[in-house]
């Protein structure tokens, strides 16, 4: 006779209650890790772009990780792959495409005052009427300048050192269709040293924190290009104080007058301080430029020009102030002090960054 086992139910009941008992404790704790990941992603990313506004946040972080077609995305701003940005450039005509990193937003602003320089000197009217009007750009960063003189229909030369920056160039290029031989970017830190000297950079003095780690390029002296056209109708240098250097390793460009026109940043405090105070007398006693102006970024005012007086006095009050600036110096023959819209300069003006 077979003895049936009546535990035997009760016992396997147990076990997948048992079971279920845990595998619900498994996935509570899995779940708060799940939460914590989610969280610490969030709060990195809000860090990363805390000077946005808190809609725009919210589209950047959900674009992001779902790049996707979705009713949150506009005209203005789409995503490519993570962490790029596309923003549309269009503070003025003509409109242009520029990638960024979504921390790099900040940096990006309307420059005003340069804008209104450049119809005063009638970029867009040259490059439309030659289209070989040749525009060089020196340590762009993310290249806006440089973009944006391609826009107008200019043959660019591009100069950036930075590896990063130079892929977030290249792209930009790219997404705007601009022909590699109308834009050309090169991956070269311009310097007086001779050409091809291999140096670290950012140098460590006076670079501005928002680059990358020290990465090993190759110098180029701007005398030694062979440039496609005879003249420079503008150079734009940005050079973090080594402005200095740059200007030395022209000094054919300058000698020959084939610099039309010159804009660049001017830190009285980085790096050696006598060779700042020293740069304005170089521009006006050794490029020969005619005329100065000081280019306010956050208005579209531009002062000058500035005496041979003014200098000094304009040397101290920027070094005073901690305030940087940017220069124009017309180095044409032909220049002519009333194609320049510009006010008295103020000694008693500052300007809060």
């Amino acid at each position: 006779m077979r003895t049936i086992n009546s535990t035997r139910p009760l016992c396997r009941w147990r076990q997948k209650r048992l079971h279920h008992i845990l595998a619900y404790f498994r996935w509570t704790k899995l779940r708060w890790v799940v939460l914590s990941i989610l969280l610490t992603i969030f709060i990195v990313q809000f860090i990363q772009i805390r000077s946005v506004t808190y809609p725009i946040f919210f589209r950047m972080l959900f674009n992001k990780y779902f790049p996707a077609n979705n009713e949150f995305s506009d005209e203005t701003e789409t995503t490519t792959v993570a962490p790029e940005v596309v923003l549309e450039m269009n503070d003025r005509a003509p409109v242009y495409k520029l990638v960024v990193r979504a921390d790099d937003r900040t940096y990006v602003d309307p420059d005003r005052a340069q804008a209104k320089l450049l119809e005063d000197i009638k970029l867009y009217d040259t490059c439309q009427h030659d289209p070989k009007t040749l525009v060089v750009h020196i340590g762009p960063y993310l290249g806006d300048f440089g973009l944006y003189a391609a826009a107008c229909g200019c043959m660019v030369f591009i100069f950036e050192p930075q590896p990063s920056s130079a892929a977030l160039i290249n792209s930009s290029i790219k997404l705007n269709d601009f022909s590699t031989y109308r834009v050309r970017l090169f991956n070269r830190v311009v310097n007086d040293l001779p050409s091809n000297t291999s140096v670290q950079y950012p140098p460590g003095d006076g670079s501005p924190s928002v680059l990358d780690d020290p990465a090993t390029v190759s110098t180029v002296q701007l005398d030694d290009i062979n440039w496609p056209s005879q003249s420079i109708f503008l150079l734009k240098v940005d050079a973090d104080g080594f402005e200095m250097n740059v200007f030395r390793s022209a000094k054919n460009l300058f000698a020959q007058k084939r610099v039309r026109h010159l804009i660049f940043k001017y830190h009285p405090w980085l790096i050696d301080r006598g060779t700042q105070k020293a740069l304005l007398p170089y521009v006006r006693s050794e490029l020969k430029a005619k005329f100065i102006y000081n280019l306010y970024r956050t208005d579209n005012t531009i002062y000058g020009p500035l005496r041979p007086r003014d200098i000094q006095t304009f040397y101290d009050q920027h070094i005073n102030q901690d305030l940087p600036a940017d220069i124009y110096a017309a180095l044409d023959s032909n220049a002519n002090r009333n194609t320049i819209k510009a006010q008295r300069y103020q000694t008693n003006k500052h300007v809060s960054f």
